[in-house]
């Protein structure tokens, strides 16, 4: 984090402003040590601009139709001999965490034609390599094992180890939604929104793609840059609500709330959370809103001797 005025890192802390309505903290103030000059920042953008957060890729993938003989259109079995041409990734986006940048690739006119996706499936690659956590819906079972399949097909080691967090699989988990697709959570929240693929031309958008079609393979990044936007979105609507959500306080080994990295942490007075043996103090998260936090130090102020049977 830098000054505002003259662009220093040395700062101290300077306390907390607080809402005047409900008396809870809004932001922390901060003095500048070489100009003098005090300013404050949210308590969400602290977050955003802490360098030490781990690397966390929201991403997702588009892919293209497989071409196979059917006897029929209802209820057919289709054997592996069937296949005619396989399915390939069309064009993939992603952008880190709070990073306005979106990165995106898409194959071009002759790629699509010959169904090759190798100099893009490299591309994506490498940004999972650096990612400590990779976010997406319906990531677990779809874009992440699509992607795994386009590595080994193309010749590419696994790479370096990451933790997921699915937001389909959240959404799915925690709520009693009438829908779960992205689509109706960003219309549901009034987040940005999908592109409605009926106004490109609906399937036959992807028709087109794989027909080498320039101006529909310009139309399908631009229908998926806008997915990662509204993916974000989702994420970070639903976040607090997250209980088994990657630990990035063991990935920035502090004390700091496990969904998104913020320090100002505040005990829920007479919360505790309680298992067979203990009882723990639980806490919220002032800038995320995460209440499922809990002090790792026992608060029983005496041992338990007895135990239930199991």
């Amino acid at each position: 984090m830098e000054c505002p005025k003259c662009g220093s890192g040395h700062l101290n802390k300077k306390g907390f402003h607080y809402s005047r309505t409900d008396g809870s903290k809004v932001s922390k103030r901060y003095i500048c040590m070489s100009c003098g000059k005090q300013f404050n920042i949210s308590l969400e953008d602290e977050v955003r601009n802490t360098q030490d957060l781990p690397k966390i890729l929201l991403y997702d993938i588009e892919t293209a139709p497989m071409e196979v003989f059917v006897w029929g259109l209802y209820k057919q079995y289709i054997p592996h001999n069937n296949i005619i041409k396989n399915w390939f990734v069309l064009s993939w986006s992603a952008k880190w965490l709070y990073d306005d940048n979106i990165l995106s690739a898409v194959v071009t006119s002759k790629e699509a034609k010959e169904r090759s996706d190798k100099r893009i499936i490299k591309d994506i690659w490498k940004l999972l390599d650096e990612a400590d956590i990779c976010i997406g819906h319906n990531i677990d079972r779809f874009d992440d094992r699509k992607l795994r399949a386009r590595f080994i097909d193309n010749g590419l080691n696994p790479p370096s180890p990451y933790k997921t967090v699915d937001t389909l699989k959240v959404a799915r988990r925690n709520f009693a939604f009438v829908s779960y697709k992205q689509d109706y959570l960003t219309k549901h929240f009034d987040l940005n929104e999908k592109i409605n693929t009926g106004e490109l031309g609906g399937f036959e958008l992807w028709k087109r793609c794989v027909a080498g079609d320039q101006e529909a393979l310009d139309h399908m990044l631009k229908y998926n840059k806008q997915d990662v936007r509204g993916l974000e979105d989702v994420y970070l609507k639903l976040r607090p609500y997250i209980k088994n959500h990657p630990n990035l306080g063991v990935m920035m080994d502090e004390d700091v709330c496990p969904n998104c990295g913020s320090d100002h942490l505040e005990e829920i007075y007479d919360s505790f959370y309680y298992t067979t043996a203990n009882k723990f103090q639980v806490y919220r998260c002032m800038a995320c809103g995460n209440p499922n936090i809990r002090n790792k130090k026992n608060s029983n102020t005496k041992p338990i001797s007895y135990r239930s049977v199991p």
